[in-house]
Parts: C-alpha cells; structure tokens; sequence
C-alpha cells in the first residue's frame, strides 16, 4: 500500500526523520508511539502530501484513499451531522443535495424524484444510514443530534463528527492522531471495541497503552529520528525490547570479562620477551573485541514520588444540598456528595453530563447556586486543570510559576533539580508559560503539585499530550501516593492502575461503584447490585430512590479487611524474595570467586595437567551457565517484587 524509502526531514538544524524505510500493508492495524516531538505527526503529513520530505521517497499505491484524522483540527461544514456522514461518496453526496433541492422546490411527486430515490437505494444508502447511526451513538451521540448542524457543535463533538465519518466509509487507510482525545471514557472503550475488529488498515497514534495492545497488530516506534516496526501490540514491543537489552547486557558482561582476561594477560607479561608475540595477539584480540551498547532510556518523566503529606481527617470533603445550573440548563439539584480518606477516585460519564462541573465545584474553583461545600480535618487541596492556563500564568517564566506555588523560600538548585525531573533543562526553565506544549504545561502542573504537595489533589484530564512514557511515569507516582484522588480521565491505562472507587455522572445523579475500573465494567455488562446506589438525589425522580441492603460502613469494613488479608499476603512474599535474593546474590560471590581462579588457573596453565585443564574448562562453562540464570532469576523477582509493591 505504502513504500517509504530512505526519508529524512530536518527543520533547520534538528532532525526528525534520518534515513527511516518502512513498508505499509493491507489489514495491518498500526500503532505509531515516540516521544512526544519525535515525528509522529510530521510522518503523517509526509505520507498525506501535506508536508515535503528533506529527502527520500514516499510511494503510495495507485488511488489510495486515504482517511485523515488530525489531532487538533478545526472542522467546518455546513451540513448536518448525518448529512456530513453520507457525502463521502461523491455520487451520494450529489445524489442527496439533488433530492433535498426536489423537497425544497415541492417537487418530490415528480419522476426525477422517484429515479433519484432509486438510485441511492441502489447506492446502499440506507444501510449507509444505518451504519452512521450506530457509530454516532457509539461516540456518544444522541438521536436528536443527528440532524444538528456541525457549526452549532462544540470543537470536540465536531472531532467526533469527523471520527464517526471515518469509520462510516470504507477507507484503503486511515490515518488517526491522537483519536481519543475529545472522547469520554464510554466512547474511549467503545472505540478500542470497534478497532479491535476493524476490517482494514489503520495506523493511529496514541499513548493509552491499553488501548494500542487491544487494537493493533503491529507496532512502529519512532525515536532519536529513527524507526522500527514490531510484528505484535504494544506489549509484545516491550516484550521484544526486554528481551533484547537484557541478551545485550549478557553479551556485554561477556564482552566485559572476555576484555579484562585479556588486559590481566598483556598486563602481566608485556614485560617479558618470551611472551612478546602472545602478548601481541591478546592486543589484537582486545582491539576486535565487539563494544555492545545498551539503548538508552530517554523519559519526558522521570520516576518520581509525592513526600508524605499531612495526614487528613477520614472525610475529606462533603458536598450537602447542592444546586448548580447555567442558565435554563439545571446540572445538580439537592446534590450529596462525600470523598474519605485514601479514595482513588474517578469520575465517568458522557460528555456534557457534569462531570468538569462536579470536579471544579470539589475543587472550589466554581461556584455553585446554593448548598454547602466543607473540607475535611487538616485536608489540603492541589488542582489540575484540562485547560491549563486556568493554573498556570502566561506571563511568567517556567522557573518564576514554579516558584510562585511554593510556600516558603527553596534554594535555586533545589527548584531546578525538581524541573529537570519533569523534562525542563538548562535554559528551558527561563521559557515563557506562554509559548509552552501542552506536554509541557501538563509537566509544569504536575513539578507545582510536587513542590508543595497536598494530601488531596482533583485531576482533569491529567494525561493529555503526555507521551507513553510520560503516562507510565504519572501512573506509578499516582499509584503510590498516599493521599485522596479524585480524578477524570478517559487513558484507559491510568485509569485502570489509579482507581480504587468509580463515580458514574448521569444527568443529575450519581452512582457509586466500589470498586476499580474491572469492577464497573463488570457492573455494567451484568446486572448492578444494589449496593452500587449512591446517596445523591436526582431532580427528576427522588422518590424513585431506593436505600442499599448493606450500609456504607458494612462495605468498607468488608474492603478493609480483605485489603488486610491481601497486604499480609504481600508482606510474606516480599520476605520470601528477600530471602532468595540474598540466597542468590551469595551464590553468585561465590561462583564469581571460583571462576576467577579457574580462569587465572586456565591462564598459566602451559604445562600442567591436561585432564585437569579440561576439567577446569568444562566447570568454568557450567559456572558462567548458572551466573547467566541467576542473573535472570534476580531480575524476575525484582519484576515481581516491583509488582507487589504497587
């Protein structure tokens, strides 16, 4: 389908693309991830024509029809929402405006009316409608919004628009940056479902790796302004990369003690004249010894932790009575609400529901009609904002926002230690707020957060225009944090490793699901147990609520203690893994001690005993066999104690 040949793309000095090939077939579903800045875009429009290569060449096969999805795009059209799905096809398309100009004029008795008719039906229109509507629906469209016009739409329901006309047509190709950014999480999962079985090539860009290992078959990663393409999801790349540094460790301890045998030898005889011509071999064998390198890990996050924060009360807030309305349009009537203590709390729902609403109103940000708004015993409150210059100042440099959130003088060296974790190095610090990424705003947030950092912190959106990595490093931090969460998001990867509790928003009304995200997912296929109800009024129907069998308290005293069973469980393991790996590390000293004399013995052995020369070789392969396997056993319980830990 697509040939691409030795390309390269510069702008000025920096270079994207050095020399990348690459060859695209049908029915491959590709995921494309790299750091953020690393190209991914840019090859997109390379392929698209929209962007010229610096050099090489780009070969696509002959009337191509591509779909292109970018990631922030203005989407005009003066049609409807069902009339943008059904102009795809340029017949269609003419086909319909005909027959809307025959109703406009009154002229649908008329024969060219019937024939028009005819030939959509034969063009497959109906099924075609019928199709859209599915899609629509599954990206969270209502029924009378079908026939809205696109420019009434807010950006995201018209990059939705544009996603469902995409997925309506029969495109070779699709092209799709960053597709689940405007979406929720119900139209994230119902997406992931629909290009799981996708009939068709795709390429998409993303950093939800859940989602890539659930969609794709193939994987491209484009780093340092090279790329490679892995037969397999996300996770087999991983696989494969583990695979490869830790044989590229192996082969380099290999290497390492193959080169310090050889320096010992030359060292110790290049003195010597009988010896002059072995010495010189050694040196030519040193001088052919292959230098291994390990890739290097490059991270826009680096691993980092919250310091322990003061410990709050049990509550941590309470919303009581609260009313909340934009205009006409009522959001909350007579809403309760309560977080406690450790909650990992994310918010779920369509769009427009009130989710944004209820999370800045926790957060104190917006104010609500009437009702009450209380924080807990010695709770201290972090906000991050979906738009960011809501926290963040445009005016000022990285360096000054960063210092402006702290509470009390910090030395200089300290605040640039801490912004270099988050990616901002040397004069990157001195950068105007205003002339930041995304990325990069997200990052500021978070090094803000971390400089005085609060025992209950409200996310929006938290990993938008972070890369893999960057997801990846914000989830284990998170994961670790001792404090209360309540969050939105629809990654599906930080969402499933971070929450502990799921609060549905419906229109007006909430519903609590005790649980992790498996668990609401479960909830939701099968049938909700009572226990699920929340204890928030809804404006339409509150007589229609029902009190739950099992008391709040009951649940979380059940939780509590399967939480302990399960933590004493862990603690034994993690002592049993120290166990071995102190059993292990002493076994490899030891091993390490012989092979040294073995291979010192070998070494000199010009004129000892042959049978013990062969028995000494045999012995030293069996030691270097066993410290390869501990060297494995080692880093599988570090893997698993890592697990546990989380």
């Amino acid at each position: 389908m697509i040939t691409i040949s030795n390309l390269s793309k510069n702008f000025d000095e920096r270079m994207l693309l050095e020399n990348v090939s690459l060859s695209i077939f049908p029915n491959e579903r590709i995921g494309l991830t790299g750091p953020n800045g690393a190209g991914k875009s840019t090859l997109f429009a390379i392929i698209l024509g929209q962007l010229e290569a610096t050099s090489g060449t780009v070969q696509t096969q002959k009337g191509l029809n591509i779909g292109y999805m970018a990631q922030e795009a203005q989407y005009a059209s003066d049609r409807t929402v069902m009339e943008e799905m059904t102009s795809g096809d340029e017949e269609i398309r003419l086909l319909m405006a005909e027959k809307h100009n025959l109703e406009d004029g009154h002229k649908a008795d008329s024969p060219r009316y019937g024939d028009v008719m005819e030939q959509l039906e034969r063009k497959g229109i109906y099924e075609l409608e019928h199709k859209a509507e599915k899609i629509l629906m599954g990206l969270g469209f209502k029924e009378e919004e079908f026939h809205k016009p696109i420019a009434h739409l807010s950006g995201g329901w018209q990059m939705r628009t544009q996603l469902a006309k995409l997925l309506t047509y029969k495109y070779d190709l699709l092209l799709l940056d960053e597709p689940t950014n405007y979406l929720d999480l119900d139209a994230t999962l119902w997406l992931k479902d629909y290009l799981s079985k996708y009939d068709g090539t795709f390429i998409i860009i993303s950093h939800d790796k859940i989602f890539l290992n659930d969609v794709t078959n193939y994987t491209i990663i484009l780093e340092d302004a090279r790329m490679t393409k892995v037969k397999g999801n996300y996770e087999a790349y991983e696989e494969a990369k583990t695979i490869r540094n830790r044989t590229l460790e192996k082969q380099q301890k290999v290497v390492e003690q193959k080169r310090q045998q050889l320096e010992r030898f030359t060292e110790r005889f290049h003195a010597q004249p009988n010896r002059a011509s072995a010495v010189r071999n050694k040196r030519k064998q040193l001088d052919r010894l292959e230098e291994i390198h390990i890739p290097q890990e490059k991270h826009s996050i680096r691993d980092f932790e919250f310091p322990s924060t003061v410990e709050s009360g049990y509550t941590v807030l309470t919303l009581k009575g609260i009313d909340k309305s934009y205009g006409e349009k009522q959001v909350y009537k007579d809403l309760d609400f309560e977080i406690t203590k450790g909650q990992k709390l994310c918010l779920v729902g369509p769009n427009g529901a009130g989710k944004s609403t209820l999370l800045k109103m926790i957060a104190g940000v917006l104010p609500f009609d009437s009702g009450t708004r209380k924080l807990g015993h010695q709770v201290e409150l972090g906000y991050f904002s979906q738009t960011r210059l809501d926290v963040l100042n445009p005016n000022r440099s990285v360096f000054e926002e960063l210092m402006s959130a702290a509470r009390q003088s910090i030395p200089q060296a300290q605040a640039r230690t801490l912004l270099g974790v988050f990616n901002f190095k040397g004069d990157d610090v001195f950068k105007p707020v205003r002339v930041l990424s995304g990325g990069e705003k997200s990052r500021l947030i978070l090094a803000k957060l971390l400089i005085n950092p609060p025992n209950f912190i409200c996310l929006d959106e938290p990993t938008t225009h972070l890369d893999i990595d960057g997801v990846e490093a914000l989830t284990s931090c998170f994961q670790k944090y001792e404090g209360t969460l309540c969050f939105i998001s629809h990654d599906l990867f930080f969402v499933k490793n971070i929450a502990n509790h799921i609060v549905e928003v419906m229109p007006g009304q909430l519903k609590n699901y005790h649980g992790s995200l498996d668990y609401y997912l479960e909830k939701k296929a099968g049938i909700e147990t009572p226990a699920a109800n929340s204890k928030v009024k809804s404006p339409a129907t509150p007589e229609n609520k029902k009190p739950a069998p099992a008391s709040l308290e009951d649940i979380k005293n059940r939780q509590l203690k399967e939480a302990h069973a399960r933590h004493q469980q862990a603690l034994k393991r993690l002592e049993e893994i120290k166990k071995e790996t102190r059993a292990l590390e002493a076994e490899s000293k030891q091993l390490e001690t012989e092979s040294y004399v073995k291979s010192r013995f070998l070494s000199e052995s010009f004129g000892r005993d042959p049978n013990m020369i062969r028995e000494y070789g045999i012995r030293l392969k069996e030691i270097h066999k066993r410290m390869r396997d501990i060297v494995v056993l080692l880093d599988q319980l570090q893997e698993e104690k890592i697990s546990i830990s989380k």
